[in-house]
């Protein structure tokens, strides 16, 4: 369970904390970017985060 600053793809309605997040890791760098977005977490770092 490893938490970091949050990040988000441009593509995704969700943004991911846990480096452990599997949806998270596969961002393409092109879409990658730092912060929230002002979107929700992610259901995916939320469990893990548990």
């Amino acid at each position: 369970m490893a938490k970091k600053d949050p990040w988000h793809s441009i593509k995704q309605t969700v943004h991911h904390n846990n480096t452990d997040c599997n949806t998270g890791n596969n961002i393409e760098a092109e879409n990658l970017r730092q912060g929230t977005g002002g979107k929700p977490l992610c259901q995916e770092c939320a469990r893990l985060s548990r």
